[in-house]
């Protein structure tokens, strides 16, 4: 199995990369065996491939992680920081705070991980990147993500998509402002940068001279089913939730596609 999929690599229609880095659902054995039993991998960003397919069937250039977040997790800088799901690459603990493992990892099983799956990931990301720019002056990195709850903000009514961009830091104001601005015209309620700001592929790409890094959640209540979500594996949608979800999304997307298409190129096709 490939460890992510690459959509219109070789297409240059737009000045745009999307990253789908938490989508994926494959485990490898020796990780399967290491699991507890009653483990769940909880707070994966499902069905977003689907969600998302029209942005392949316009043209845009798309890779997809087939790789569970939990094996080693792209939006995360690579060291071991921690062992909770905000600080570390490789998870201890799953989403909910639960321990993983029947035994410690091995740093040799964590490199393992990092050579196999979270570096060629980021190896292939910065090469659509670089190519985008033989074509154009600038480039927008679009990470796509979704979400259940806020953390930690019992109480708190979420948005129906947050918007984070580093507090303006990967990319303009003007950058978050307009995808905040299309989605407000879809009757989204938008949050930015709260809670979340973006994480590693934002911050480090989005530092890049040249690329606008954003990050786009969107809570599964918009697209998977009308109810609250707790520690479980999805295998299911609302069908009329899930097409009304990405008919609005599509138009979101045509709109911001034909407004970043009018800037000029560096050349090339």
């Amino acid at each position: 199995m490939k460890p992510f999929l690459i959509h219109n690599k070789e297409r240059n229609t737009y000045p745009m990369v999307v990253s789908l880095p938490h989508s994926g659902t494959w485990l490898p054995e020796t990780m399967k065996k290491s699991l507890y039993s009653e483990v769940v991998l909880a707070n994966t960003d499902w069905f977003l491939p689907k969600l998302y397919e029209f942005l392949v069937a316009k043209g845009c250039t798309v890779i997809e992680n087939q790789v569970n977040r939990y094996v080693a997790d792209p939006n995360r800088g690579s060291q071991m920081l921690g062992q909770d799901y905000q600080t570390s690459v490789v998870y201890q603990y799953n989403t909910f705070g639960h321990k993983l493992y029947n035994q410690q990892l091995e740093p040799q099983t964590i490199e393992e991980r990092l050579t196999n799956y979270y570096w060629p990931y980021h190896q292939a990301l910065q090469e659509l990147i670089n190519t985008k720019r033989q074509f154009y002056q600038r480039v927008y990195l679009l990470d796509l993500h979704s979400f259940a709850e806020y953390p930690n903000q019992v109480g708190i009514r979420p948005a129906d998509l947050v918007v984070g961009n580093q507090a303006d830091q990967s990319s303009s104001a003007g950058f978050r402002q307009l995808v905040t601005s299309l989605l407000e015209a879809e009757d989204y309620a938008v949050s930015n940068n709260q809670p979340f700001r973006g994480g590693f592929i934002t911050k480090f790409y989005g530092n890049q001279p040249h690329i606008e890094a954003l990050q786009l959640e969107i809570r599964y209540q918009e697209y998977i089913e009308a109810r609250s979500f707790g520690e479980e594996v999805l295998t299911k949608y609302n069908p009329a939730l899930f097409h009304c979800a990405q008919r609005r999304l599509e138009k979101v997307f045509e709109n911001l596609l034909e407004s970043i298409s009018k800037e000029r190129r560096s050349g090339g096709e």
